[in-house]
C-alpha cells in the first residue's frame, strides 16, 4: 500500500512538473508574440513618422516653389493712357532715357497729401500715390493706388545694362519691390515684382540696393552737410525756444527719416550695405525736446564735418559689393556703421 501511495505521489509530482513547464512555455510564447507585435507596431509608427516628415518637407518645398513662381511670374505690361486726375502734390521727380531714343523721359511721383507751412507733408493714415513716366505726349502710369499706413519710393538703376525704374511699396510692415523697364516691341513698360518681404529673387537685388543707397545718401548729405548748418550757426536764443528749434531741426529729421526708410530696404536687399541712422535720429529728437548741450552740438558738428568731407563720385565698390572703404571708414567714425 505504501508503495502504491508513493507511486501515486511520484506520478502526481511528474504530472505537476509537466503542467508547470507547459504553463511556462505557453507564457514565454505569449510574451514573445507580444514583443514581436510591439516591434512591428514601433516599426510601423516609425515608418509613418518618416512618411509624414517627408510629406511636410515636400509640401514646404512645393509652397516655396509656388511662391517663387508667383513672384517671378508677376509680370504685366503698362501702356500709355491719359491720367484723369493727379494727386495734389509732386513728391519726387527725375529724368532718364528709358527707351534708348537719346531723349530723357520724365519720371514723377505724386501723392495726395498737402504740405504745411514749414514745407513738411501733412501725412494721413493712408494716401493715394501715382508714379508716371512722361514721354512727350504719352504718359505711362506705373503705379496708381491707395497705400494704407505706408508710402511709395522710387529710384533708377541699370538691370543687365538696361535702364529701369525700381519702386518700393511699404504698407504696414510689408514691403514689395518692383522694377519697370521699357519694352520697345510692346511700346510699354514691363512690370516685374522681384522682392517681397517673405521672398526674394536675388538677381536684381544688388542693382536695386545700389540705386536706393545713392538716393539715401543724397538725403543724408542734404540733411547733414547743408540743413544742419542752420542748427550749428543758430544763436543761444534760437536754441532756447522749442518752436525755433523745431523749425530748424524738423526739416533735417524729415530727410533723415526718409533716408532711414531707404536704408532699411537696402539692408534687406543687400546686407553688405547696412547703415544705421538710429543714433542720429535719437540725437535730433533730443535736441528738439530740450535745448542742446555742448556735447550734442559737438556730435552734430562731427556728423556735419564727415558729410562735408565725403566724395560722392564713388560711394559703392560694385565689384566687391561693398561701401567704398573711404566712405565706410568715415561713417564708422560717426557710428553710422557698427
Amino acid at each position: 500500500m505504501r508503495r502504491l501511495l508513493l507511486g501515486i505521489v511520484c506520478v502526481a509530482g511528474i504530472l505537476g512538473g509537466c503542467t508547470d513547464r507547459s504553463n511556462s512555455d505557453q507564457s514565454n510564447t505569449d510574451q514573445t508574440k507580444e514583443i514581436n507585435e510591439l516591434k512591428k507596431r514601433i516599426e510601423q509608427i516609425s515608418s509613418e513618422k518618416e512618411a509624414l516628415v517627408n510629406t511636410i518637407e515636400e509640401e514646404r518645398e512645393a509652397l516655396e516653389l509656388a511662391m517663387n513662381q508667383q513672384v517671378n511670374n508677376d509680370y504685366s505690361m503698362i501702356v500709355a493712357k491719359d491720367i484723369e486726375k493727379y494727386p495734389k502734390t509732386l513728391y519726387k521727380s527725375t529724368t532718364l532715357d528709358l527707351d534708348g531714343d537719346g531723349e530723357d523721359e520724365i519720371i514723377e511721383l505724386y501723392v495726395n497729401a498737402g504740405k504745411m507751412e514749414n514745407g513738411l507733408f501733412a501725412w494721413d493714415d493712408g494716401q493715394s500715390w501715382l508714379l508716371v513716366v512722361k514721354d512727350g505726349e504719352k504718359t505711362y502710369p506705373l503705379f496708381d493706388e491707395f497705400v494704407q499706413n505706408g508710402s511709395i519710393e522710387f529710384s533708377t538703376g541699370r538691370f543687365n545694362k538696361k535702364p529701369g525704374i525700381v519702386m518700393i511699396m511699404s504698407s504696414h510692415s510689408d514691403r514689395k519691390v518692383q522694377k519697370f523697364t521699357y519694352d520697345e516691341n510692346e511700346n510699354g513698360y514691363q512690370k516685374e515684382t522681384f522682392y517681397k518681404k517673405e521672398n526674394t529673387n536675388n538677381v536684381d537685388n544688388e542693382p536695386a540696393s545700389y540705386a536706393f543707397f545713392n538716393d539715401a545718401f543724397e538725403l543724408m548729405d542734404l540733411a547733414f552737410a547743408t540743413k544742419t548748418l542752420s542748427v550749428l550757426e543758430a544763436g543761444e536764443e534760437t536754441h532756447k525756444e522749442e518752436d525755433e528749434r523745431r523749425l530748424i531741426i524738423e526739416p533735417i529729421l524729415a530727410d533723415v527719416y526718409n533716408a532711414r526708410g531707404l536704408l532699411e530696404m537696402v539692408a534687406e536687399l543687400n546686407p553688405e550695405l547696412n547703415v544705421s541712422l538710429d543714433g542720429a535720429i535719437d540725437l535730433l529728437n533730443k535736441m528738439i525736446k530740450i535745448p542742446p548741450t555742448v556735447e550734442q552740438m559737438d556730435q552734430l558738428r562731427a556728423i556735419h564735418d564727415v558729410f562735408k568731407s565725403i566724395e560722392t563720385d564713388e560711394l559703392i565698390s560694385k565689384g566687391e559689393n561693398q561701401i567704398h572703404p573711404d566712405v565706410q571708414e568715415k561713417l564708422q567714425r560717426i557710428h553710422f556703421i557698427p
